[in-house]
């Protein structure tokens, strides 16, 4: 799962004490969770590939979420993610420090590609707007702010058993691979670029079953060290972007230290998920959708250089269009 905020959004902005967000969660919740229920509603009436519809292990006695078939060599992802929040941030540096309530939606659009050892990674969007004022003329609408423009291609090759960034980008692929060798695989993983280790089992789900997923059983759901709980119940079956997919309500907690992302944005986390939908393959062991109304606490940075945390209301939305591109 990506829950998290990321760095760029944390930069310029404090913390507040948990019950102050949970005020301000409070007050959007009826808002929020409207649009929830919305955009878990908008792949229900997709229609799943006929070529993977085939794939489904479906009996009388329910689905099985199968981890048996060869995971592709070859796949394309294309991850949009959407963070509504609502909070407090705080930045520290040597020189200055200063805290913030921000109000808005960050979207990232990133496009992911792997063929077997090498893996590409594009950043297409990363952008920043805050909340549209009702019955306000355009001229008064928030624009639309860039937090980074679009990248080239990032190439990630392995060698032996370590990762290393494409050393054509010079000083920076260097620190990049020295900072990811460590994690890179745990982030395929997150990102369904490779198979979670755990998954479901050969238990058969029916709608309206449940289960709780904590201790060693989390990496079926958050990667990385992580502890915490959270519970599932079985609602559906429903395709994402074609991909046959089961549909779990999930509410819970956990927390984990150092999550990163392809930037190398390395982040400490806290976060409450309060209601909220996964889109979980039937096919193979990946997340492909995530809409989650989440209290979250995040700290990145520091070691003498720009640090970050926060806490914030936070309507999470992440959606995978996963292809494969080759036998």
């Amino acid at each position: 799962m990506k829950l998290r905020l990321t760095t760029l959004t944390l930069l310029g902005f404090a913390s507040l004490s948990c019950d102050k967000v949970k005020d301000l969660a409070n007050k959007t919740k009826s808002a929020v969770e409207g649009q929830i229920a919305k955009k878990a509603g908008e792949s229900g009436t997709a229609l799943a590939d006929p070529a993977l519809q085939k794939l489904i292990d479906e009996t009388p006695e329910g689905v099985v979420f199968r981890k048996d078939l060869p995971f592709p060599e070859k796949i394309e992802i294309r991850t949009t993610r959407r963070h509504e929040l609502s909070g407090r941030f705080f930045e520290a540096s040597a020189i200055e420090s200063n805290s913030k309530v921000v109000k808005g939606t960050q979207t990232t659009v990133t496009k992911l590609e792997r063929a077997g050892n090498q893996v590409r990674y594009t950043l297409e969007q990363s952008t920043f707007a805050e909340p549209v004022i009702e019955g306000a003329d355009n001229s008064k609408q928030p624009v639309v702010k860039q937090l980074a423009p679009p990248s080239r291609p990032r190439v990630f090759g392995k060698s032996g058993t370590t990762w290393k960034a494409d050393d054509t980008e010079g000083f920076r692929a260097a620190a990049l691979s020295k900072q990811l060798a460590p994690v890179f695989d745990s982030l395929l993983v997150e990102n369904a670029l490779a198979p979670r280790t755990l998954w479901f089992g050969k238990h058969r789900f029916k709608i309206g079953d449940k289960l709780t997923v904590s201790g060693k059983s989390l990496p079926m759901l958050v990667t990385g060290d992580a502890k915490g709980s959270l519970n599932l119940t079985f609602e559906a079956i429903e395709a994402v972007k074609g991909h046959p997919c089961g549909v779990f309500a999930v509410k819970g907690d956990f927390s984990r230290k150092q999550a990163t992302d392809f930037e190398g944005n390395f982040t400490d986390e806290e976060v409450a998920i309060e209601s909220g939908k996964l889109w979980v393959s039937l096919i193979y062991p990946i997340i492909l959708r995530e809409e989650t109304d989440t209290i979250q606490s995040t700290k990145s940075g520091g070691g003498g250089g720009l640090a970050a945390r926060g806490q914030a209301s936070v309507n999470v939305s992440v959606i995978r269009e996963w292809k494969t591109t080759g036998p």
